[in-house]
């Protein structure tokens, strides 16, 4: 397998696109000019805490059992109100098939996206719901054969937080293990 099919995968995602004027770039890809969905504020901020706290959490495991599987609880709890609260959103599911790796991810559009522009995007990855905000570059805009007014379009991440990429990376990994299961099983 090639490095670059290891860390690429085909996956159907919920994408909200938003050209960015290159005047209004930010390195936060969570302002508040940027109109952020409240649900994506929120899963993000919930995934934050949760991997600044793991190695914390494991370390009040690793002293006081009980302690850690009543806080592990608790967290899980507050994963599930969380989650119905974004699922509760009938429009968050997943309508995109793309193309993504922690350089980039690539689209389909019905319009010409014209290299160089510059687009706010905001992913929520399935079944998690991790939810990721970026500014990504447009790098190439390609007609596709078999549909006459459907373009693919290839962007990288100019704006990518640190613990986005590792969600990310996570989320590739995490299906790339499931396709090599699913293709073992008879």
């Amino acid at each position: 397998m090639e490095r670059r099919d290891f860390y690429r995968i085909e996956d159907r995602i919920h994408l909200v696109k938003s050209p960015i004027e290159k005047h209004l770039l930010s390195d936060n890809p969570y302002a508040e000019t940027f109109s952020v969905p409240p649900h994506a504020l929120l899963i993000n901020q919930l995934q934050t805490l949760d991997n600044d706290t793991r190695d914390l959490l494991r370390q009040v495991s690793d002293s006081n059992r009980s302690l850690g599987t009543y806080l592990r609880s608790m967290n899980e709890k507050i994963d599930l109100i969380a989650r119905y609260v974004v699922t509760y959103d009938h429009d968050i599911k997943p309508t995109d098939t793309v193309n993504l790796s922690e350089g980039g991810v690539s689209f389909y559009s019905d319009k010409i996206i014209e290299a160089e522009t510059y687009m706010h995007l905001v992913m929520v990855l399935f079944p998690n719901l991790a939810t990721i905000a970026s500014i990504v570059i447009v790098k190439t805009c390609d007609l596709v054969d078999e549909q006459p007014t459907l373009y693919r379009i290839g962007t990288e991440f100019s704006v990518l937080l640190e613990q986005d990429r590792k969600q990310i990376v996570r989320h590739i990994r995490r299906r790339q293990t499931q396709d090599r299961v699913r293709l073992r099983t008879p």
